[in-house]
């Protein structure tokens, strides 16, 4: 069954079953109103009735019996021995009443109809006690009963003619949204197409922020497959040109690499080159694809000391000036330790392509523990600051193909910052040079990485 009949049969229901515990409740409470009422009203009577007996001793008792009975109704005087008195009744009430009823008051059904009766003991007029009954037919009591039980089970009929209405009205509204959502969902599924709902109104309620909530969702999917596609479509391009590159050098190498001793070393020598190029782009494919790098293996080390072996290194490998300036006798973090040293390499890796001068590295602990790299290169354009952490961003395309640049060491940096719940800014003047800073926050907390142009 759809949404929109289950709530249609629901509402439906479950008002119907309102309706009828209300009208059964109103019913059962004025019904038994009305009786008490009038068995109250002949008690009242009788004992006006045996007063006036009492008051008229020496008088025939059949005037005033008579004068007291009801209309639709009998008197009857029950002697405990001797010969009965005739009752006196209407010619209406053809029944006769059973010979013991209950209590001295209350109703009774005798062949289908009620009657309701009273009971009063008096001294007959040979000394006897006596038990008067008096009795009423209820039948009008019961007809005007029947009359609003009527008027009760059709007024019940027509109220559900609003309530079915609203209830369809209630179900379009509510599973209207959730048709539109499976319909641009099937047709995503079908076309391949991204779509968003069409919201109406600035409503709030829950549909809204489904509606709304989807399309956020499509926007970041499609955002998400757009930057996918991208990834692909570079990826697929810097690795196709190590490969031409190799096929080249190899298809020359068949031709004539083995008679030229100069071309066969030439070959072998790109070829190197090309291999180590693209074995360098695919381990940082794979630092930034792989998920299970991101498990942590936290320790307390003093960055000095991890910073110092670093500088050290990387002193030795290039014919580059790496200096470390700090007045820190200590500084201890809680880190993974070759995260960082990772997450080093790539920035000061960075940092020496791009620039030909001394390299700093600042540690200094001002409230948080600080680790800056500044160099005094070519810097970063305003417009780019925002986009350097982008996989396969590069600021100077063909300036960072010359220095074997791909476009993903900030990337991935970006990545280990974040497994390392570790900070890092970017401050970079054009021509002037550029400073990357990694905080250790005090609360072992992390925000998004920020990217901020000096002098803004």
């Amino acid at each position: 069954m759809k949404l929109k009949n289950k709530i249609h049969v629901s509402s439906a229901l479950l008002m119907l079953v309102i309706l009828l515990i209300l009208a059964f409740v109103i019913y059962f409470s004025f019904s038994q109103l009305t009786y008490s009422t009038e068995v109250e009203q002949l008690q009242a009577e009788t004992s006006a009735l045996v007063a006036d007996l009492n008051e008229t001793a020496g008088a025939d008792p059949g005037i005033v019996l008579r004068a007291y009975m009801p209309v639709n109704g009998l008197v009857k005087v029950t002697l405990p021995e001797g010969p009965q008195p005739s009752p006196i009744q209407s010619p209406a009430v053809t029944v006769e009443l059973p010979a013991e009823l209950d209590g001295q008051s209350g109703t009774v059904e005798v062949e289908g109809e009620r009657f309701a009766y009273a009971k009063a003991p008096i001294i007959w007029t040979d000394g006897q006690v006596a038990e008067l009954t008096v009795a009423q037919s209820l039948r009008e009591t019961t007809n005007n009963l029947n009359t609003l039980r009527l008027v009760l089970i059709v007024g019940t009929l027509l109220a559900m003619i609003p309530v079915i209405v609203s209830s369809i009205v209630l179900g379009k509204i509510v599973t209207l949204p959730i048709t539109n959502l499976t319909k641009t969902m099937t047709r995503i599924q079908r076309n391949g197409q991204f779509e968003k709902l069409p919201i109406e109104g600035k409503s709030q309620d829950e549909l809204t922020q489904m509606g709304n909530t989807f399309n956020e969702m499509m926007g970041l999917l499609e955002e998400n497959y757009s930057k996918q596609e991208e990834f692909v479509s570079n990826a697929s391009h810097e690795l196709k040109t190590p490969l031409t590159v190799i096929g080249s050098y190899a298809k020359l190498l068949e031709r004539q690499g083995m008679q030229d001793k100069q071309i066969a070393e030439e070959s072998v020598t790109a070829i190197r080159a090309e291999t180590d190029r693209m074995k360098a782009l695919i381990e940082q494919l794979l630092h930034i694809a792989r998920r299970s790098e991101s498990q942590v293996e936290w320790t307390e080390v003093d960055a000095l000391e991890l910073l110092q072996q670093t500088v050290t290194a990387l002193n030795a490998s290039y014919d580059r000036e790496f200096k470390l300036i700090t007045t820190e006798q200590s500084l201890p973090v809680i880190t993974d330790v070759a995260k960082l040293k990772q997450l080093l390499y790539i920035l000061l890796d960075n940092a020496r392509k791009y620039s030909s001068d001394r390299i700093e590295v600042v540690a200094k602990k001002n409230g948080d523990t600080v680790i800056q790299i500044r160099d005094t290169g070519i810097g970063i354009p305003k417009e780019a600051v925002p986009l350097v952490f982008e996989r396969f961003y590069r600021v100077d395309k063909a300036r960072s193909r010359e220095t074997g640049g791909f476009g993903l060491g900030l990337a991935l940096a970006k990545q280990l910052a974040d497994s390392l719940k570790v900070e890092i800014e970017l401050e970079s003047i054009e021509q002037l040079g550029t400073t990357v800073s990694i905080i250790f926050s005090e609360n072992f907390n992390v925000g998004d990485v920020h990217s901020n142009q000096e002098g803004l």
